[in-house]
C-alpha cells in the first residue's frame, strides 16, 4: 500500500525534525529547507520564502502539509529581526497557498503552527478559540499568520492552526536551560514566580498532528495545550524535588526582566489563561500532562 505524502516546513526546527521521526514509520515525509547545506536526500526540497523561490516537486503528489516554519520569534527583537519573524510565517504561507493554487493540486489538509499569542495578555478571563484577539504587535502577527492559513479554505481543503503555548522539551528550550541552569545549581525565574505557564509536550504536539491528519471532522484553531497548568515556582521545584534537590531558586523582579529583554519582555511576563474545552472534546488525550513525565 502506498504511503500518503506529507510536507513539513521549517526543516531544521526541533519541532520540526521530531514530526519527521514520528511521522516517518506511517508516511512518506518530505521537508521544506531554506538551507541548501540542508539538502542531503531526495524528500528535502529547497525554497526561499523572501524571495518567492520555491521547488514545486516538494508539493506534487502531497496529501498533508504542515508548515511549521517561522524564524524565532524569542530572538531579540530589533527592527530587523522583527520583520524577519512576520514575513518568515506571512510570506512563507503565502508563497505555499499561490504555488498549490497556480499548479492546480488537490491537498487534502493544511495544518498551520500558529501561537497563544493571539489572546489578550494579562486577564483572568478563561480564552477559547473564539474569544476576542490581542491588538499587541504579538497578536498581529499571529493573527495575520492565521488570515493566510485560512485563504486555504478557498482550496476546498482542511485548514487547522495550531496554537501553540510554551513547549515542553527536556532536550530543547525553555526546559533544558532550566534543567541546566538548576544541574550546576540555580534556577531563575524571569518576573513573577507564580505566574500561570499554559505548555505542552513535543510528543504531544506531534500526537495531535498525526490525529488531525487522521480525523477529517478535525478543522480550525486549536489551543493545543495541556489542561494541567503550572506556575514558574511549581515547574523549579519539580525539578528540584525530581533531579537537583540541592539547587535554589532565585527570582528576578520585572523590572530587571525589562531591563534585559526589552520589549520582547512582554512575552515572558504574559499572563494569559486559555482553555482546552475544544481540544478535548476532539477525543484527543494528553499522554504527557504532568511535568513530572518529561524531565
Amino acid at each position: 500500500m502506498t504511503k500518503e505524502i506529507v510536507l513539513i516546513t521549517g526543516y531544521n526546527g526541533s519541532l520540526a525534525k521530531q514530526l519527521t521521526k514520528f511521522l516517518k514509520t506511517n508516511y512518506t515525509v518530505r521537508s521544506l529547507t531554506s538551507s541548501k547545506e540542508s539538502l542531503i536526500n531526495k524528500n528535502i526540497f529547497f525554497w526561499d520564502p523572501s524571495n518567492k523561490i520555491i521547488d514545486t516537486n516538494a508539493l506534487k503528489g502531497c496529501s498533508h502539509i504542515v508548515h511549521l516554519a517561522g524564524f524565532p520569534i524569542l530572538s531579540k527583537w530589533t527592527k530587523k529581526n522583527k520583520k524577519l519573524i512576520y514575513d518568515s510565517r506571512i510570506k512563507s504561507s503565502r508563497l505555499i497557498f499561490n504555488s498549490i493554487k497556480k499548479l492546480g493540486l488537490k491537498i487534502e489538509t493544511f495544518i498551520s503552527a500558529s501561537a497563544i499569542g493571539v489572546y489578550k495578555d494579562n486577564t483572568s478571563i478563561n480564552q477559547n478559540e473564539g474569544s476576542s484577539k490581542s491588538k499587541s504587535w504579538i497578536g498581529k502577527l499571529v493573527s495575520d499568520w492565521e488570515v493566510e492559513s485560512n485563504k486555504f479554505n478557498e482550496l476546498n481543503l482542511r485548514c487547522i492552526q495550531l496554537r501553540i503555548p510554551l513547549i515542553f522539551d527536556k532536550k530543547h528550550g525553555f526546559l533544558k536551560y532550566n534543567l541546566l541552569s538548576m544541574k550546576f545549581g540555580m534556577g531563575l525565574i524571569f518576573g513573577n514566580k507564580n505566574q500561570i505557564l499554559n505548555w505542552v509536550s513535543t510528543n504531544d504536539i506531534c500526537r495531535f498532528i498525526e490525529y488531525s491528519i487522521k480525523n477529517k471532522n478535525i478543522e480550525g484553531p486549536f489551543n493545543i495545550a495541556s489542561s494541567k497548568k503550572y506556575s514558574k515556582i511549581d515547574i523549579l521545584r519539580n525539578i528540584r524535588l525530581n533531579k537537583y534537590k540541592y539547587s535554589i531558586i532565585i527570582s528576578l523582579p520585572d523590572y530587571l526582566v525589562d531591563i534585559i529583554f526589552g520589549e520582547k519582555s512582554s512575552v515572558i511576563k504574559s499572563n494569559i489563561n486559555i482553555c482546552s474545552k475544544k481540544i478535548n472534546n476532539t477525543g484527543f488525550k494528553f499522554y504527557e500532562s504532568e511535568i513530572e513525565k518529561i524531565i
